[in-house]
């Protein structure tokens, strides 16, 4: 058996690295003169992006989800994960379907976060979105924290604790806008978020909703600069008249505004690639996009380009046809993104170091906290070779750096990949070393030509 081995300095050592590849797109009717085009802050071209915010394991959940899709309406459930679930029959499973809706995490157990150290923190965030990935093969990108908790104002290490065991988790997205906006331990443009419009909990007052949704869009310069996606919703908690009342808001909301009616888990994808792309002009008529690969994105979700005029008249990118869209004297160009580079379609998390959606993987990880030191070794026996892999190590929130990644362009048949890594601790105090210590890696790559992803995990009791 080959063996591999790759020493700490071949790790990247930020949470902000992010993977990304190139296409050539070629443009059909674009003159020498005519503008580079922008970055369309909405897929399509739409004027909002509009999406729906649900929390909690409730199964009424499924009703909402039905009343949602017969008035054209989409968005995401936000779970916990506190009871192990059969894939299939899980609730999770069931609200994302066909990808019609989405999950986002919601933590374990549903606690108070603030209450909580951070070690503790970082497992209720991380070990929830491992699970829900599992149990819907989708990526989980987004968040809502329990009872809206993220701070405590009479200890601000909480804030730092919070926020550095989410840069950690792998989310990018979280439904509470102060969390992003105000927040002076997250990186600017790194976080996305939304505009939250309530219809009512138990009780739905249209009226009052309306109003709100009004708001937004008479402040539209100074809501955009939060966000471009409106979502309504807190709890799946409307039974009877009360949900029907909720669909016939939904009913008029189909055609409000001109929408792009999509989940949390696309909007945040679409923000993130959009705030992450670069496009350059190497000749007229021809553009070369860097852009993050899907994986890193959590949807495989075009981009979108935005020309002034009328004059593409088709666009394709590395020779595959892209939608185009004309209206108001744009051109609206979704450039989708190539084969290989997508999405994962199966995700797995290793029991006993064996992944069973993954018949031959085996993989394993330690740290030891005293030391700082990391290892993770994977062993290929699928009989094909393993191919782009990306590794990510996330330690625990009292140590730096608090992620690590490893990349291999290829895993061949029998052989075993092993790297080692270290961390120091950076924050001292009982706030940041009470708890276990959890360690999550995740590991992407493609097998068989398909997408994959999988999950291996450590915990460190205090003892």
């Amino acid at each position: 058996m080959a063996t591999n081995e790759a020493n700490e300095n071949a790790a990247t050592r930020t949470s902000e690295a992010i993977q990304t590849y190139r296409q050539t797109l070629v443009i059909d009717g674009q003159s020498e003169n005519t503008q580079p085009p922008h970055l369309a802050p909405v897929y399509d071209g739409r004027k909002w992006a509009l999406s729906t915010r649900w929390d909690d394991s409730n199964p009424n959940a499924l009703n909402i989800r039905q009343k949602m899709l017969d008035n054209g309406i989409r968005g995401t459930f936000y779970l916990n994960s506190r009871e192990p679930e059969e894939q299939q029959a899980s609730l999770a499973s069931k609200l994302t379907g066909q990808g019609e809706c989405s999950v986002g995490g919601h933590s374990v157990s549903h606690p108070h976060l603030p209450k909580l150290p951070a070690n503790e923190v970082f497992y209720e965030l991380v070990a929830n979105r491992i699970a829900l990935e599992c149990l819907t093969d989708r990526p989980v990108n987004s968040l809502a924290f329990p009872y809206g908790g993220y701070q405590d104002k009479d200890r601000p290490e909480v804030l730092e604790g919070v926020t550095a065991a989410f840069l950690r988790t792998g989310y990018h997205h979280c439904v509470y806008a102060g969390f992003v906006t105000q927040n002076p331990f997250l990186p600017e443009n790194l976080v996305s978020t939304g505009l939250q419009v309530v219809p009512g909990d138990r009780q739905v007052d249209a009226a009052k909703f309306w109003a709100q949704i009004e708001r937004v869009r008479n402040s539209e310069p100074q809501s955009r600069q939060t966000s471009d996606c409106i979502f309504l919703g807190v709890h799946p908690w409307q039974v009877g008249e009360e949900l029907d009342r909720l669909g016939e808001v939904m009913k008029k909301l189909r055609t409000w505004d001109d929408f792009w009616h999509c989940t949390q888990t696309e909007y945040a994808a679409f923000t993130k690639q959009r705030r992450n792309t670069k496009v350059e002009r190497p000749a007229p008529g021809s553009f070369v996009i860097t852009r993050p690969c899907a994986f890193e994105l959590g949807s495989d979700i075009p981009l979108t380009l935005e020309f002034d005029g009328n004059s593409v008249r088709s666009a394709t990118v590395d020779g595959v046809p892209c939608s185009v869209r004309q209206t108001d004297g744009k051109t609206f160009v979704n450039v989708p993104h190539s084969a290989g580079q997508g999405a994962p379609t199966r995700i797995d998390q290793t029991v006993e170091g064996v992944a069973k959606k993954f018949p031959g993987l085996k993989a394993s990880l330690t740290f030891d906290p005293k030391t700082g030191n990391l290892s993770y070794t994977l062993e290929n026996e699928t009989g094909s070779t393993l191919s782009r892999a990306l590794l990510t190590v996330s330690a625990p929130p009292a140590f730096d750096p608090g992620i690590l990644r490893w990349s291999r362009e290829e895993i061949t048949r029998r052989e075993k990949w092993s790297v080692a890594g270290k961390v120091s601790q950076a924050r001292t105090g009982t706030y940041w070393s009470d708890g276990k210590h959890y360690v999550a890696a995740q590991l992407d790559f493609v097998l068989n030509g398909e997408r994959g992803r999988l999950f291996t995990t450590c915990t460190v009791s205090q003892d």
